[in-house]
C-alpha cells in the first residue's frame, strides 16, 4: 500500500501535528499486525481509523498553495483507513487466533465497512470460529451478514448453500448466486492454478447439484436437467452425489419426455437411471426399481 510519507513534510504547522498523530497511530497499528496481537490490533485500528477519518474531513484551506497538500492528506487518510480494514481481516485470519477474538475482529470490520474487499481474507476463519463458538445457526447468521455487504463472496455463499438444506427455496437462491459469483471470479492472487481449479470445481459442484436437486423436488424438469448435467462432471470421486445426479437426470428426462411425448427423452432417462443403478449411493436401490418401471412403461407405449 502506497503511503504518502512525503506529504507530511509539506503540511502547514497545524496539519503537521494532526499528520504526526496519524502517522504515529498508523505505525502502532502496523506493529500490532506484525505481532499478530488481536487485542492490540482492534484498539490501534479504532484509534487510527478515527484519525484517518479526521484527515479526510479536514477543512479546505483558503490559500491556493495549500490546496494540493490538503488533497494529498485526504488521499493519505483514505489509504490509512483501508489499512485498518486490512489489519482487522489479516489478523482475524491468522491460524491460532482464539475463535472469540476472530469473531470480534471480523464483526468490527463488518460494522466499519460491510463492503470491504478485505473480508475475502477472513471469511473462512470467521465461519469456522462462529461454528465453533455458536454452532450452525450462528455461523449461518454471520455468513448472511457477509453476503449482505459482499454478495459475491463465494466462501459465504457456499456455506449458506450447504447450510440451507432444510429450506429448498433458500438453498436454490443461494446456489444460483454462487454459480453466478463463481463464473465471474478470477483466480485469487497467490493461489496456485491447480488449487484454484479444485476450489472452483468443488464450489460449482455443490451449487449445481443443490440447484438441480431442488428443481427435481419441485418437478422443474428443464432446470433439473441443465443443472445436474453441469454437476455430474464435477462429482467424480463423490459416488453418493454422482449417483444421485444421474438418478435425478433419469427422472427429469423421463418425465419431460412423457410430458412432450418424446420417446428419445424417455430413453435418455432410462440410460441415466441405469448409470445411477451402477453406482453405490443412497438412491441405488431406487434407481434399479426405476429402470424396470421405465422400461415397462416404454414397452407398453409402443
Amino acid at each position: 500500500m502506497k503511503i504518502w510519507i512525503a506529504v507530511l513534510a509539506l503540511c502547514s504547522l497545524t496539519g503537521v501535528v494532526a499528520a504526526d498523530d496519524l502517522e504515529d497511530s498508523y505505525t502502532k497499528l502496523k506493529e500490532a499486525v506484525a505481532k499478530k496481537d488481536p487485542d492490540a490490533v482492534k484498539s490501534a485500528s479504532a484509534e487510527t481509523l478515527k484519525l484517518a477519518k479526521a484527515a479526510q474531513t479536514a477543512t479546505k484551506p483558503n490559500e491556493a498553495e495549500e490546496v494540493d497538500n490538503w488533497k494529498q492528506r485526504i488521499e493519505y487518510g483514505k489509504e490509512v483507513e483501508g489499512y485498518t480494514e486490512y489489519a482487522l481481516a489479516s489478523v482475524a485470519a491468522q491460524p491460532g487466533v482464539d475463535a472469540a477474538k476472530t469473531i470480534d475482529l471480523v464483526d468490527t470490520l463488518l460494522a466499519q465497512n460491510p463492503k470491504s474487499n478485505y473480508l475475502d481474507l477472513c471469511v473462512a476463519a470467521y465461519a469456522t470460529a462462529l461454528n465453533k463458538n455458536g454452532g450452525a445457526a450462528k455461523m449461518m447468521a454471520g455468513m448472511t451478514k457477509v453476503v449482505a455487504g459482499r454478495p459475491d463472496n463465494t466462501i459465504a455463499l457456499l456455506a449458506l448453500v450447504e447450510g440451507s438444506s432444510a429450506s429448498p427455496d433458500r438453498a436454490l437462491g443461494y446456489a444460483n448466486k454462487l454459480i453466478a459469483a463463481m463464473k465471474g471470479k478470477t483466480k485469487p492472487e497467490g493461489t496456485a492454478e491447480a488449487d484454484w481449479e479444485k476450489q472452483k470445481n468443488a464450489a460449482l459442484a455443490t451449487a449445481y447439484f443443490t440447484a438441480g436437486y431442488v428443481s427435481l423436488q419441485k418437478q422443474i424438469w428443464v432446470d433439473c436437467d441443465r443443472d445436474m448435467k453441469a454437476a455430474a462432471p464435477l462429482l467424480a470421486g463423490d459416488p453418493a452425489r454422482l449417483g444421485t445426479a444421474y438418478y435425478a437426470l433419469g427422472v427429469c428426462n423421463f418425465q419431460f419426455g412423457k410430458m412432450t411425448n418424446d420417446r428419445t427423452k424417455m430413453q435418455a432417462g432410462v440410460k441415466y437411471t441405469e448409470q445411477s443403478a451402477a453406482i453405490k449411493s443412497p438412491v441405488q436401490d431406487n434407481a434399479y426399481k426405476n429402470v424396470a418401471a421405465m422400461k415397462k412403461e416404454l414397452a407398453g407405449g409402443r
